[in-house]
């Protein structure tokens, strides 16, 4: 029996447990669906609903008749020069006449592509790859050629506007690992400029080597999409989900599920998921109980959280280059109570300062860290509770109860705390995407601790600062009909008149207004400093209502 396109390619269940992300699904068909289509390049933590936003939008548009969707993950795909040339096209006439709703291994192989193709045109149209894959030598300049034309062939072909989608797209750049290949982006690039009617959107879970991909100038794809952020979920996002679960759930609770679960849809679910089975066995829904639940599913290995952890670390690791120094670094930040910087981890050690700057940007290049303030940081608090505990041979079982329970609630009450401290990171994130919204919108000044009304400023360019000598850094930089830059603090401690100083200090040569959010607020000088110095400053609740108003 076939599978529906609800079964198959976006389960019923994933459906139903979809919300927000309104604002993220209007930029992507205001930017996909204009007469003027602008490409697009979506970027967010692993896990943080990508996949899921894009596999959305296709639900919605698949039934307009004028547009194609096409969802190809190239992870899948980008083994070989050849496999990706023959699975790229298959993909286009799996979703040109599957649409999703049948299982796609029939046409992942060329004789049987070609038994499937119905449209004669459409088969002639693969015929450049089909012939010179039956070659003994293919000439991969020809294949890469023929496969990035295709979407916009298939266009012509259908009269549709295809929308193409390449998700986990870091993983073309392995192909220029062979012979013939090392253009491919160039090729890709080539093609793109020719296309007619097709919108590009592109995305993957590690963000360094997307944003190498996509927006340093060497790439031949620099300049070449417009960049959409996928924030965490706020407080708000995070109770919609919670109360298919829990209608009931109160507010309390809420944030504490909101808090364990950092932001991530995927986190959530699976926290939610655990509580109800810890409820069905007779147990009140409580703080002890989600602080149960999220114990089990992190540290038992039957926690959904516990096996994607283990993926997450051991693929990040094997992308990586030197296993053991990389896991005793990841090791040290992970059960340190402070924020650790390059010569405290040479020292702990006993390496050289260079042999561990090495390897400590090779974990950010593959997305487990980031540096800031020139110490490092697990851009996922999750993962870091996850390897101070179950590196280091500490598990749990999937009902934990006892002595060794109240012992590690106790440990996680302090542990996760500063582990939340580094929320910051995703903060900074959600800022800039913000940011990227702001379109002359007039708002209360409140938002920003004023009496008076602010216009908010039309940006061109939002992106972190660092300056060429790295002494330098600012969380988000916007350019366009005004220059602002922000610095985001997502502690319980206030900001006082003296952080306040030395980020005016820092900043106000490279923007005309100043912006600083903390999440525990002001002090009575920091306030009295902001106003004497102009500086815009907002906390977490007016944070949350201008996210809402700017939306």
């Amino acid at each position: 029996m076939g599978y529906s396109m609800l079964e198959y390619f976006y389960r019923t269940d994933d459906q139903e447990l979809f919300c927000g992300r309104e604002e993220q699904l209007a930029g992507l068909a205001n930017a996909l669906l204009a007469c003027r289509p602008l490409d697009m390049h979506l970027s967010g933590l692993r896990r943080i609903g990508k996949t899921m936003l894009i596999k959305e939008f296709i639900k919605r548009q698949l039934p307009n008749p004028e547009l194609l969707p096409v969802y190809i993950n190239l992870e899948e795909i980008a083994e070989t020069p050849e496999d990706f040339a023959l699975k790229f096209i298959s993909w286009h006439i799996y979703w040109l006449q599957g649409k999703g709703e049948t299982l796609p291994l029939p046409y992942l192989h060329l004789p049987g592509l070609l038994w499937e193709i119905i449209d004669k045109e459409v088969r002639e149209a693969i015929q450049p790859v089909a012939r010179e894959l039956e070659k003994a030598r293919p000439d991969r300049q020809v294949l890469f050629q023929a496969c990035f034309s295709f979407p916009s062939e298939l266009a012509r072909i259908t009269g549709r506007r295809v929308l193409l989608f390449l998700d986990e797209f870091q993983e073309i750049v392995h192909l220029a690992n062979f012979d013939q290949a090392k253009n491919v982006l160039k090729l890709l690039r080539a093609a793109k400029d020719r296309s007619h009617e097709v919108s590009w959107c592109i995305c993957g879970s590690i963000i360094s080597e997307m944003d190498a991909i996509a927006r340093t100038p060497e790439s031949p794809l620099f300049n070449q999409f417009s960049h959409l952020a996928i924030p965490p979920y706020i407080r708000e996002d995070s109770e919609t989900l919670i109360r298919k679960y829990l209608p009931d759930c109160d507010n309390r609770l809420i944030g504490l599920f909101h808090h364990f679960s950092a932001g991530s849809p995927f986190y959530l679910t699976h926290l939610l998921r655990r509580l109800t089975i810890l409820g069905a066995r007779g147990d009140d829904i409580s703080e002890a109980l989600i602080k149960r639940a999220f114990i089990a599913e992190t540290l038992s290995p039957g926690g959904m959280i516990n096996s994607y952890c283990t993926y997450l670390y051991n693929v990040s690791i094997q992308r990586a280059k030197g296993y053991g120094v990389l896991r005793s670094l990841l090791d040290n930040i992970a059960v340190s109570d402070e924020a650790l910087n390059q010569s405290e981890l040479a020292r702990r050690l006993k390496m050289t300062q260079g042999a561990v700057r090495s390897n400590l940007n090779e974990l950010v290049a593959v997305g487990l860290l980031y540096e800031r303030e020139r110490c490092y940081h697990y851009t996922d608090p999750v993962l870091r509770y996850w390897v101070a505990y179950v590196q280091n041979g500490i598990e749990v079982s999937e009902f934990p109860t006892g002595k060794d329970l109240l012992l590690l609630i106790d440990e996680l009450d302090r542990k996760y705390q500063v582990t939340s401290t580094e929320l910051g990171k995703s903060r900074e994130e959600t800022i800039r995407a913000l940011m990227r919204n702001f379109r002359g919108q007039k708002v209360a000044g409140s938002f920003f601790g004023m009496q008076e009304s602010v216009t908010l400023p039309c940006f061109t360019d939002v992106a972190n600062f660092r300056s060429p000598n790295g002494r330098m850094e600012i969380d988000a930089l916007g350019s366009g009909t005004e220059r602002w830059a922000v610095e985001v603090k997502w502690k319980k401690k206030a900001v006082g008149m003296k952080e306040l100083a030395s980020f005016a200090d820092l900043a106000e040569s490279l923007a005309d207004r100043l912006w600083y959010v903390s999440r525990a607020g002001f002090t009575t000088e920091g306030r009295k400093y902001a106003a004497e110095r102009g500086i815009l400053i907002s906390e977490q609740q007016q944070l949350e209502g201008l996210i809402r108003e700017a939306s």
